[in-house]
């Protein structure tokens, strides 16, 4: 039996693990069931009002320090972080609130990723923000947290699990971008 980088090992995952990338998504998709109405939000305005959000944190530890440097220190009080265990460190500097994972343990199924799948849902967010790369098993947990604002970067194709996609600009980077939706300042 080979193993997979989205599911735990196992027989009861194996069929799955054959599964090609559209039925892949079909799978989480169905996995997360019937898929509430969302509440209404307004986006930037939900970020900037410091609403709870989940954050799922890219694994470069460079990115990773912009955002963090760049978020306003208010926002850190709204936030749980989704981060890879090698971000701990820059967390704890910023004392955010964070839940880890580790390689092995965020796949669908490992009692890690059933820890992080309860985290998510009883913080219950009102927006989730993932920048990506975009893991199905990660889309899953954005889902099925039930937030009503679901944003990453070009990512019209894995509606519905992210449901704003926005487009970098040329003179700022995704994560700095990101970072300036939940300051205040362009607010009236």
């Amino acid at each position: 039996m080979f193993s997979s980088q989205y599911f735990a090992d196992g027989k009861q995952f194996f069929c799955a693990r054959l599964l090609c990338k559209p039925l892949l998504y079909w799978w989480f998709k169905r996995k997360v069931g019937k898929i509430k109405r969302s509440k209404t939000f307004s986006f930037p305005k939900t970020l900037q009002d410091h609403e709870k959000t989940v954050f799922f944190m890219p694994e470069d530890k460079k990115i990773a320090k912009v955002i963090l440097d760049e978020l306003p220190e208010e926002a850190f009080k709204s936030i749980l972080f989704i981060a890879h265990g090698d971000l701990e460190i820059l967390l704890n500097k910023k004392k955010a609130i964070a839940s880890y994972y580790t390689d092995k343990g965020c796949r669908y199924g490992e009692p890690l990723f059933e820890k992080l799948e309860y985290q998510i849902k009883t913080f219950e967010p009102l927006a989730c923000v993932y920048l990506g790369p975009y893991k199905p098993q990660f889309l899953y947990l954005v889902l099925a947290s039930g937030a009503a604002l679901r944003v990453g970067f070009d990512c019209a194709r894995e509606y519905p699990f992210l449901n704003v996609s926005l487009h970098p600009l040329k003179t700022l980077s995704p994560a700095r971008m990101m970072a300036r939706y939940f300051s205040n300042e362009d607010k009236e």
